[in-house]
């Protein structure tokens, strides 16, 4: 059983495409080559999450060949996964959204995937997944399918994204179509990374647009459990981390408060001081 056996599954050959040992047994692949796949992921601009999901493809690949008795063991058992920061929450301020569609120019594809994903928190794979017989513009929604959860789910559309979305080619079957193809867009990581880095904001991935969509979202006081179902959230628990955002941000407005007070309101030793100068200088009188 070789990596590059036309009669293995697909997961096979996209495992072998991805560690790049093509024609190599099972049972010759050693951890020290998986723990290589990881650093050229890593490299190649991929999430940590997005590698330990690939690992656990892996992983279930060789699991079989265990099982049928063609490797020895799971070189992926000795392999250690990313640490994950599953509360990190980085969402679009005001000024970084302006500042982003201003150096997106003309690309008016990518501006309307941006749009899309800030008004309705969809993810990038379901995004680029949209055929037109998901959109329902007589309702106003989006059927959502083939989601990472599995489970489909109605996004309606508000305004601004039913306008993009009309607003679109019908050259194929796809919502979104890539120029070169004329099929399904792949990815637009190339063109969004150079647009905000030209709009100089720091720590953003595409991915960030969905935290922005629900942080906003919070932040206009919508419950949690209306959140959820928008993002397509099985588990409350992942909702949670935007209300901590919502907190942030409003402790940080608060904050701005401080300032404001102590320019006018001396603290308690300040003011004993200030009576003890009075004292002074009424019996110097």
């Amino acid at each position: 059983m070789t990596f590059d056996d036309p009669e293995q599954l697909l997961d096979v050959s996209e495992a072998a495409a991805l560690l790049h040992v093509k024609g190599k047994t099972v049972a010759e692949i050693k951890p020290a080559m998986i723990e290589q796949f990881k650093e050229r992921r890593i490299k190649a601009d991929k999430a940590p999450a997005t590698v330990n999901r690939e690992l656990s493809v892996l992983s279930k690949i060789f699991t079989v060949a265990v099982r049928n008795e063609k490797a020895e063991a799971n070189p992926c058992h000795n392999v250690q996964r990313f640490a994950l920061d599953n509360e990190r929450v980085r969402y679009l301020t005001e000024d970084e959204e302006q500042r982003l569609f201003a150096a997106m120019g003309d690309n008016e594809q990518l501006k309307s995937i941006v749009t899309v994903a800030l008004h309705t928190g969809m993810r990038r794979g379901e995004i680029f997944n949209l055929k037109w017989f998901d959109l329902d513009f007589d309702r106003g929604v989006i059927q959502v399918r083939k989601t990472k959860t599995k489970l489909n789910r109605v996004v309606p559309m508000n305004a601004r994204v039913r306008e993009v979305l009309n607003q679109q080619r019908r050259s194929s079957e796809f919502v979104f179509t890539s120029e070169k193809t004329g099929g399904r867009l792949v990815d637009v990581k190339k063109a969004f990374d150079a647009a905000r880095i030209d709009a100089k904001i720091p720590d953003f991935q595409l991915r960030d647009l969905r935290h922005s969509c629900a942080t906003r979202l919070s932040d206009q006081g919508e419950e949690l459990v209306t959140v959820a179902e928008i993002l397509g959230h099985t588990d409350i628990r992942m909702t949670k981390r935007y209300s901590h955002a919502m907190q942030e941000r409003k402790r940080s407005a608060l904050e701005k408060l401080v300032a404001f007070g102590s320019s006018r309101q001396p603290d308690a030793k300040s003011a004993e001081n200030e009576k003890r100068q009075d004292a002074r200088s009424a019996v110097s009188a």
